[in-house]
């Protein structure tokens, strides 16, 4: 057998909310790290263009000769971070060096513009932030030079991490307070199924009145008021069942009780006359208590009808005219005429053939037990919309106040006197409904008589 995932709403509630949320939490994470090292950035570049300007301030010229004047006391103020190295010099527009540092390496990409420019290079294996600012002499040197700059990034690598930690920490703070939020927001919200599971489980099992809808979610509405009418449903079955049992029980004990007096009977009588009267009476009341029985039987497959799968393609005309062939003999023993008309083409339906053949017999057995000797009872079939089967009789009717009742298991026409268990359309009922089928009683066109017309769906 294959194990069955068991599935928490629990945890998936918490995984469908705490999913984006850290999506989200390491999205921000990333853009404000970015942002907030990209404006550290720029304030270390101003800060690197300023030393620029500065080393551009002490720039002289003489003689066509240019040289920065720099004292050391000026030099370890541009260098004032012990934890940074420090470079500058003064080049010319073709490139050539004219003061300061060598160690900074070209090339120098575009030497034409006068815009302050950064780069990033190597120098000795370190990572270095360049700034290049373009200074016109004050005493109208030849030409126009550049100043070069450049830093290590320590400083900018450790504000970086700083800035990281700074993000990061609180953001951990905040996903773990909203994890714990979003686990006790989940937890309380389904407390309404826990009290429901609580309430059903603590139930007697024949309690069967309806669960509260006070109090209630909107959401858990439907599904209450769908278990409320599952449990109405089940009531009703329940006493159903209750009322057949008591009814079979009563049904059964009759014929018990008189086919016991029979054979009392025949034991304290010694004339074969009447030995041979009191037999014929055990067997019709044996026969009585085989066609309950069978019956009863019947009535307990229809129950298990609508789950049936493995139903057929049916020909009503077919199994109609099968079923009237078996009643004939009973009718003639009543002297009736029983006629069967079949429909011009085929009269097809979707269903299980034995419970369709009980519904056809069940309904012209009836018409034979309650129309009089020497009575007439016609059956077709007509194709239309629908397929209807039609069995109509030149008995005494049902009276119209009687006509819903008939259908119910157990229940006989007061006064009618003919012989039955009550079960025959009870079954009638169940198969039909099994089948998508309309069942109505009517009476017959001369208002003499019922006409039974049972209505299906076409194939």
């Amino acid at each position: 057998m294959k194990e069955v995932t068991k599935k928490s709403i629990q945890k998936q509630l918490r995984m469908w909310l705490l999913t984006p949320l850290c999506s989200l939490w390491m999205m921000s994470t990333v853009i404000a790290y970015y942002l907030a090292a990209g404006f550290a950035n720029d304030a270390y570049d101003r800060e690197l263009l300023n030393s620029a300007d500065s080393v551009a301030a002490r720039l002289r010229s003489a003689d066509g000769r240019i040289w920065v004047d720099l004292p050391p006391a000026a030099q370890a103020i541009l260098r004032h971070n012990d934890s940074e190295k420090f470079y500058y010099q003064v080049i010319r527009q073709d490139g050539t060096r004219l003061s300061g540092d060598a160690i900074i390496p070209g090339p120098f990409p575009d030497l034409e513009s006068g815009a302050p420019l950064f780069r990033y290079t190597q120098i000795s294996g370190q990572p270095f932030r360049v700034a290049r600012i373009k200074v016109a002499l004050t005493d109208g040197g030849p030409e126009p030079v550049f100043v070069q700059v450049a830093e290590t990034l320590n400083s900018r690598h450790r504000l970086a991490q700083q800035i990281l930690l700074s993000i990061v920490i609180p953001q951990i703070l905040l996903i773990v307070l909203g994890a714990l939020t979003v686990s006790i927001g989940v937890s309380r919200g389904l407390e309404p199924l826990s009290r429901l599971e609580s309430a059903l489980s603590k139930r007697y099992r024949y309690d069967l009145t309806s669960l509260s809808m006070e109090n209630l979610p909107s959401e858990l509405i439907p599904l209450v008021r769908a278990i409320n009418d599952l449990i109405e449903r089940l009531r009703k079955d329940i006493e159903a069942q209750r009322r057949f049992v008591a009814n079979a029980a009563h049904q059964l004990r009759t014929p018990v009780a008189a086919l016991k007096t029979y054979v009392y009977a025949a034991q304290k009588n010694s004339k074969p006359e009447s030995i041979n009267e009191m037999l014929c009476k055990l067997d019709n009341g044996t026969e009585r208590l085989s066609s309950l029985i069978r019956k009863l039987l019947a009535l307990s497959k229809t129950e298990h009808l609508g789950k049936v799968e493995s139903r057929a393609r049916i020909d009503l005309n077919e199994l109609v005219s099968e079923c009237t062939a078996e009643l004939c003999r009973e009718s003639m023993l009543k002297n009736q005429e029983l006629n069967f008309q079949n429909s011009t083409g085929p009269a097809y339906v979707h269903g299980d053939r034995e419970s369709l053949f009980e519904l056809s017999s069940n309904i012209l057995e009836n018409a034979i037990i309650y129309t009089q000797i020497g009575g007439k009872i016609n059956a077709r079939i007509l194709v239309e919309d629908r397929i209807v089967f039609l069995v109509e009789d030149n008995g005494p009717g049902i009276p119209e106040a009687e006509r819903n009742k008939v259908f119910e298991r157990f229940y006989r026409i007061l006064g009618s006197g003919a012989p039955g268990s009550g079960l025959g359309l009870a079954i009638v009922k169940e198969i039909a409904d099994a089948h998508s089928a309309l069942l109505s009683i009517e009476s017959s066109n001369n208002n003499q008589g019922t006409l039974f017309k049972v209505s299906f769906p076409l194939v």
